[in-house]
């Protein structure tokens, strides 16, 4: 049970991170009213934190490798209370845009160290369950950080809503502190960034999270406009069946690191993650029908289920030889850049071809060349992976 309470609070750790990325999403006109801006400033307010947590993934990697990952945590979570209260008492947009990059950083504190705990602490076959579960948490985030703080700020106002992060971000530290064990360091000086990028099979596996993530937000960041343009869906109806993809990955996340776990390897499962996203936006491509599109949406859930945790235990474990915070770190900062460049990289495709299938078959293609460049990547067997892990914790 022990192991378990510290899996609860890691994947709380992901909920707090992903509540406090999206928070403000629902309320762009609140804030825009609220401190006399417009939609571009208050759109700024989602930006700052993915700025932030982006330029911090790499330097906190090479923190998580050197730094007992427990402090490293409870100190994200302190830095996200004092950043929570500060952008609730934010009497302007220029205050709320300082909380909103310190809570980017705290975001990368509760990330990497997180995800290099469960690769340190937990052995190599159940990790791939745990850092599902651990996964789940982040989805949780998302869709409380989408409905209850704007259903709260319904009831009562801006600043008592975002009041409540700040008390689950305390909550959080005291039980970091209650559950967490201290980790080692991995005993290895930081590595240039050079070195990183050298390791065998790096960069294209850098290639493939990319490839993959960007493919992951053309779902999530367009589908909503595809279901109200093309079959004249509502905001609500096509915000409810874009959210089934986020809920469809929560759910399957756990199974999907089980099932790498069974499998003695993590490759297999994320080969099947892309095929499953193959399938999802062949459907998009060629169907026109909104119950296959709904559908092809659940799949792609399912698809990034098998690919997002997994790919980070894969980072962790396979380029172990570089630090697994590093390895993680890079890899999550690939996955970010993949996210920023989703919105102009497929809205170009749109404006350029005025047709959602070509912008589909961009995300196919997205697919397709994910799944090349991830073939050629080697995955060390079990044993090799466990003579440079640096071992559970002490």
């Amino acid at each position: 049970m022990q192991d378990w309470r510290v899996v609860a609070v890691l994947s709380a750790n992901l909920a707090l991170h992903n509540l406090q990325r999206f928070a403000p999403v629902s309320l762009y006109d609140e804030f825009r009213i609220a401190w006399d801006t417009d939609y571009t400033g208050a759109g700024a307010l989602f930006a700052a934190y993915l700025v932030a947590y982006a330029v911090m993934l790499f330097p906190m990697g090479m923190l998580a490798d050197r730094f007992d990952n427990k402090k490293l945590l409870m100190l994200g979570a302190g830095l996200n209370v004092a950043a929570a209260v500060l952008f609730a008492l934010a009497p302007n947009l220029a205050l709320g845009m300082l909380a909103r990059i310190a809570l980017g950083v705290s975001g990368a504190f509760l990330y990497v160290p997180s995800v290099r705990y469960v690769v340190t602490s937990f052995g190599q076959k159940s990790r791939g369950q745990v850092m599902g579960w651990v996964q789940f948490g982040a989805g949780v985030g998302q869709v409380v950080g989408l409905s209850l703080i704007p259903l709260i700020t319904v009831h009562s106002s801006l600043g008592v809503a975002f009041l409540l992060p700040a008390l689950l971000a305390a909550l959080l530290l005291a039980v970091q502190g209650l559950h967490l064990r201290p980790t080692r360091s991995s005993g290895k000086k930081a590595p240039a960034v050079a070195d990183v990028f050298g390791v065998e099979g790096f960069k294209p596996f850098l290639a493939f999270v990319f490839l993959a993530f960007i493919s992951n937000y053309a779902v999530y960041g367009w589908l909503p406009t595809y279901l109200r343009s093309d079959f004249g869906f509502g905001p609500a109806e096509a915000g409810l069946a874009a959210s089934l993809s986020a809920i469809a990955m929560a759910v399957c996340s756990p199974l999907a690191g089980s099932l790498s776990d069974r499998l003695g390897a993590r490759k297999p499962v994320l080969l099947i993650g892309l095929s499953i996203s193959f399938t999802c936006f062949a459907i998009m491509v060629f169907s026109h029908s909104a119950v296959l599109i709904v559908f092809a949406a659940l799949l792609k859930g399912v698809g990034g289920a098998m690919t997002t945790p997994v790919s980070q235990m894969f980072a962790g474990e396979t380029f172990a030889a570089a630090g697994a915070g590093v390895a993680v770190g890079v890899s999550s900062t690939a996955a970010q850049l993949a996210s920023s460049a989703s919105g102009p990289v497929f809205g170009y495709a749109l404006d350029a071809s005025n047709s959602f299938s070509f912008m589909w078959s961009v995300a196919l293609g997205c697919v397709v060349t994910a799944m090349l460049f991830l073939s050629t990547v080697k995955e060390r067997k079990w044993d090799e992976r466990a003579e440079q892990e640096s071992g559970p914790a002490r």
